[in-house]
């Protein structure tokens, strides 16, 4: 099924830390677009909660922080909505599936 959202996904399977304002947590991110991500997490987070998350590279240096509000949340993980666009082809060399 052709996907005809504005900002595409790109599927992956990386490792990440996210922080709120009390806790640095790690989790999965399964897939990212410009304006967000979705991360497979077993704790459950507030929507509205604004976290910073860390988008990995391959390069094995620190990755860039993408700030972020968390949109809704399911029994999987949770959807956030990036402050500023963010372009993970440009910007971090991340592995996209």
């Amino acid at each position: 099924m052709k996907d005809f959202r504005k900002y595409p996904r790109h599927s992956c399977a990386e490792t990440t830390f996210f922080a709120t304002c009390t806790y640095v947590i790690e989790g999965s991110i399964k897939n990212i677009s410009p304006r967000g991500v979705f991360i497979e997490c077993l704790l459950a987070l507030p929507i509205g909660q604004i976290i910073t998350v860390e988008v990995p590279n391959r390069r094995g240096s620190h990755g860039t922080e993408c700030k972020g509000r968390v949109i809704w949340t399911n029994k999987d993980g949770f959807g956030v909505e990036f402050q500023h666009e963010f372009h993970p082809h440009k910007q971090s060399d991340m592995r996209v599936i």
